[in-house]
């Protein structure tokens, strides 16, 4: 892989600038605020790009040995297999495009900081991240020059609050901590429309156990905001699929997997947001603060399905 760095006001010069140049198989590896303006880092694949130049249809056997590499579901799988196969018959189609084209007619992408509603909420099991991720997402949404409350309802990790306390006083950001769900729903009545996003962290808990549950879903009862669901990128797939059902019967509709530095195989993610239902909104990519979430679009995550081994 190829890595060049340009540098623009904002992210959508920055990305205008590599798109020109490179193409739509550009992969955004970094960004970073400079006194000169925002700093883009992608890479690319030099046998993409020139598979996309020329006129040789691809290889289709290859691609779906990188999605069995990956370990997705059979169902999904072969869903996206169909729409290779009725992608891949176009004229100057790489085996990026022609992925990316059947990553968008069977998952959703969304952008997390985008989103109109200001309030989310993150939910997850022990260890999946929550609270370094709030921090991650907190930071960018800071860079983006929004205002910015952190919300703990975690009363049962210890330590969890002196955490994401200290988070918020490095970030300058407001840190509160509610009990109770009335708490929760008091402060969002009060409070919420002050900020432009606040981040809620919850309990990580055990979906397996209905008692566990029951005490995130206090919390999610008295909140109409955004429910995401964090987990470890690399998590088996068939239970990481079982736990998504559980959180979306608590009401996530997004899911932000984490430690995708650390993983190979993303069947996991593709195989929750096909059978699940659930819209992707981004991936923590590294154990950086600053640097370590990015969202994604289909075009973005099809090259990293590609880009793994796998052959």
């Amino acid at each position: 892989m190829k890595v060049k760095s340009y540098i623009a006001a904002d992210i959508n010069e920055a990305l205008l600038q590599a798109k020109e140049e490179i193409g739509e198989d550009a992969v955004i590896l970094a960004q970073q605020e400079t006194p000169k303006g925002l700093l883009l880092t992608v890479g690319w694949d030099d046998n993409v790009i020139e598979l996309k130049k020329s006129t040789i249809l691809i290889d289709r056997d290859k691609l779906q040995k990188k999605l069995e590499y990956h370990g997705i579901t059979e169902s999904i799988k072969q869903k996206l297999i169909d729409a290779i196969v009725l992608k891949s018959d176009d004229d100057n189609c790489s085996e990026t495009s022609a992925l990316a084209f059947a990553l968008e007619q069977h998952l959703t992408f969304t952008s997390l900081l985008d989103s109109k509603n200001n309030l989310q909420m993150f939910m997850g099991t022990p260890g999946a991240g929550k609270s370094t991720t709030i921090a991650k997402v907190a930071t960018l949404a800071k860079m983006k020059g929004q205002k910015v409350a952190i919300v703990s309802t975690d009363n049962i990790r210890a330590g969890a609050n002196t955490q994401l306390k200290s988070f918020a006083e490095i970030l300058d950001v407001d840190f509160y901590f509610c009990k109770e769900p009335q708490q929760l729903f008091s402060f969002i009545n009060e409070n919420g429309a002050k900020y432009q996003r606040v981040f809620i962290d919850t309990a990580g808990i055990n979906p397996f156990l209905s008692a566990e549950v029951d005490k995130v879903a206090s919390f999610a009862d008295v909140f109409r905001g955004d429910k995401i669901l964090i987990i470890d990128a690399g998590r088996n797939v068939d239970e990481a699929v079982e736990v998504a059902e559980i959180f979306k019967s608590l009401g996530a509709k997004m899911l932000l997997p984490t430690r995708l530095d650390l993983t190979r195989r993303l069947g996991a993610v593709v195989s929750i947001a096909g059978e699940v239902a659930l819209s992707i909104c981004g991936f923590t990519v590294s154990s950086s603060i600053a640097k370590g979430f990015v969202e994604i679009d289909a075009k973005t995550f099809a090259s990293l399905l590609v880009g793994q081994e796998g052959d």
